[in-house]
């Protein structure tokens, strides 16, 4: 068996100061100034000096070099050309790197490199000040006399996870006139939304060159939960810092990252078996909120990388949301924040009744006078409304729709990126009989940007049945219930089946989907009209017209007209089917 490829060189890691702070404020102004720094300051030259970028992580990169002094000469210049530049990012600061440089063993594999060379790399630039590097004595010493670089020896250092100290020396543009401690973070600023590490995994295997299956696995499921805007992923480069450390205390992970939530886990390999185990944990108190296992072959490693990214980003996705709603419902409300607001108006979105629904309306519009342009906010709000219409909770169509047409285009303007408030304003669009194409483009879209996003499969497979395409309808809604079974919307998943079941000329299905769907949540009383549509075309009318009774006893003002006005968003075949099943039941 060949051995494994390994070489002596000099690896460079670079870090953007308080990355997570600028992308806060700004994600987009923060991602397109790390991109043109790259291009214009990395890419275009680092080639040249001898030097290769093999990771990238958001928030730093790594790069090795063939020779000593040309990374350290490359890395000064690139600090140079930043200093001098005087690059402003979002909120007004300085641009800045740390740079840390180190000669490591490393292991090649295929385009990356592997070792605790480079985990040594990380943390000395973790110590350099921010626009400068930091390398060891061993470096110091070979550099002497061949680089004309003012150096400043910081003395002997701890480094995380090293059991000798290490010692440094820094460099800055500017200068540095004495030895200087590590510089300490700013607190992280109060987030609008969770925030969530995923901590490198522990590598079980019993061979330390095994560990890059554990960084893979870390690296895919990062990229996963980064497309999925309900939470505040930190990059990979900040997470990179902790690989290793034996006893981690969780709680002061929350307090350095300024994170909620943490994902943690294993891997393990057996011969031709991988195990991947995962975790999700809340920071304050060190609870354990979800956690689970895949196995398989070594063989399917990709698979078994994508499958567990899936199964962590739609897991976590619902249990960070019930953790937040928990959060929201023990402040106090004189401190409730816009964000707050929308977290405490979930559930009651969530329970389909007309009291709730009327309490989400009035929660979301304190949060839209707090926040005018929240599109998370006013999409959800127009959902409010919509489903005010299409389940007959008011006699008034007309001003429920103005309002909700209001608060469609502020969403419309303001959602940009964010897969829940597209899939929230999709949800309106529907119920409100507006443009339905449109409605499953919105959900279509959410789901570029998230794969895993439950709610969103499910929205497009209610478009779908309204559309006339119910089996396209039906394979969404089995998407959207392997990915998040005990999500809160599961029962609406279910009923949902229950109809594009109906659309596709199987009734017994549709009354079977939507009884399962009552079973599951206890006391709702509109489904009592789908029921009613069902046992008509099925024949039973006797239990047609007790589904009718039971829905007309919540609905008593209820008329085969305003049904029809409610549910116009339906194809016209099936709208036509759906009020001759009403009205063999006996409505008028």
């Amino acid at each position: 068996m060949a051995q494994p490829d390994r070489r002596l060189v000099p690896i460079v890691s670079l870090d953007i100061v308080g990355y997570s702070r600028l992308v806060e404020r700004s994600e987009r102004q923060t991602l397109r100034l790390v991109q043109r720094v790259y291009d214009r300051l990395i890419s275009r030259t680092i080639g040249a000096a001898g030097g290769k970028v093999f990771k990238t992580m958001g928030d730093g990169l790594l790069a090795e070099f063939n020779s000593v002094v040309a990374a350290v000469q490359w890395t000064a210049d690139l600090q140079r050309q930043i200093h001098e530049r005087k690059i402003h990012a979002p909120g007004g600061e300085m641009f800045q790197v740390r740079a840390g440089i180190v000669l490591a063993d490393v292991l090649v594999a295929g385009n990356d490199l592997y070792g605790s060379g480079i985990n040594l790399a990380v943390r000395v630039q973790s110590h350099s000040p921010a626009g400068g590097m930091c390398i060891t004595k061993w470096m110091y010493q070979y550099l002497d006399g061949t680089i004309e670089l003012p150096f400043v020896d910081m003395g002997p250092t701890e480094l995380k996870n090293i059991s000798k100290t290490v010692r440094i020396y820094a460099w800055h543009p500017a200068g540095l006139t004495r030895p200087q401690q590590p510089e300490s973070p700013p607190p992280p600023p109060p987030s609008n939304r969770p925030s969530v590490v995923v901590l490198p995994f522990d590598n079980l295997s019993g061979e330390a060159d095994q560990s890059y299956f554990a960084d893979a696995v870390v690296e895919e499921i990062t990229a996963t939960l980064s497309r999925v805007k309900d939470f505040f992923v930190i990059a990979r480069n900040s997470a990179f810092t902790y690989k290793g450390r034996a006893g981690i205390d969780i709680r002061q992970i929350g307090r350095d990252l300024g994170v909620r939530y943490v994902v943690e886990g294993s891997v393990r390999r057996v011969g031709e078996r991988v195990r991947i185990t995962a975790q999700l944990v809340e920071t304050e108190a060190g609870s354990h909120i979800w956690s689970n296992k895949i196995d398989g072959a070594v063989a399917d490693l990709f698979d078994l990388q994508d499958r567990m990214a899936a199964e962590v980003a739609s897991a976590i996705q619902p249990s960070i949301r019930r953790a937040e709603v928990e959060r929201a419902r023990k402040k106090r409300p004189e401190t409730l924040a816009a964000y707050d607001l929308v977290m405490r108006s979930l559930p009651h979105l969530w329970s389909h009744s007309p009291d709730d629904n009327r309490e989400a309306i009035a929660l979301l519009t304190r949060a839209l006078a707090l926040e005018p342009h929240y599109g998370l906010a006013a999409a959800l709000a127009a959902w409010a409304h919509g489903q005010q219409v299409a389940y007959n909770w008011t006699t008034d169509f007309a001003a429920e729709r103005r309002t909700a047409g209001a608060l469609v285009e502020t969403a419309s303007q303001h959602v940009a990126d964010d897969p829940t408030a597209l899939t929230a304003l999709a949800s309106a669009m529907m119920m409100l009989g507006g443009d339905v194409r449109q409605a499953v483009a919105f959900a279509d879209r959410a789901l570029e940007l998230d794969p895993n996003h439950a709610w969103a499969w499910m929205r497009r497979g209610w478009g779908h049945v309204y559309l006339g395409t119910p089996e396209e309808g039906l394979a969404a809604f089995e998407r959207s219930a392997r990915l998040s079974p005990m999500d809160p919307f599961a029962f609406n998943v279910h009923l949902g089946m229950g109809l594009a079941s109906f659309a596709a000329g199987r009734p017994q299905q549709a009354i079977d989907w939507a009884q399962r769907a009552m079973s599951e949540r206890p006391g709702l009383t509109w489904p009592h009209r789908d029921l009613a549509v069902y046992f008509a075309h099925h024949g039973d009318l006797a239990a047609a017209r007790d589904a009718l009774q039971r829905f007309q006893h919540a609905h008593p003002d209820v008329s085969l007209a305003s049904i029809g006005d409610g549910l116009r968003f339906m194809y016209p075949s099936l709208l036509a089917r759906y009020l001759q099943g009403l009205q063999l039941a006996g409505l008028q």
